[in-house]
């Protein structure tokens, strides 16, 4: 339960943030936890397990590599929100996985 609250509260607090031009960092720690549950968590839960079945996942400014397949890379935090289906971190992103990341958004 404390990863999902995690992930509820980043996430959706950047939905709030981010429009308004806030800018919040969060221990590094938290963000990791976040994005693994996300990977790990099927869609019909809200999470991301089938939209990166076939992508590896690599965090610029944090020591995390997940998955196999085309790259998506960039930080942590962005990662965690495109794998959270919010397309605004997308332009944060880059790699050869990217364009079926996107897709699959």
């Amino acid at each position: 339960p404390l990863d999902s609250r995690l992930v509820e509260e980043i996430v959706h607090g950047e939905d709030i943030r981010r429009p308004l031009g806030i800018v919040r960092s969060y221990p590094e720690e938290a963000v990791v936890r976040s994005l693994r549950l996300q990977v790990r968590t099927p869609a019909s839960f809200g999470g991301a397990r089938e939209i990166v079945a076939h992508t590896r996942l690599t965090a610029s400014d944090a020591d995390l590599s997940i998955g196999e397949g085309p790259e998506v890379s960039g930080p942590v935090l962005s990662l965690l929100l495109a794998v959270s289906r919010r397309r605004v971190a997308l332009d944060d992103l880059d790699g050869p996985g990217l364009a079926a990341l996107a897709g699959a958004i």
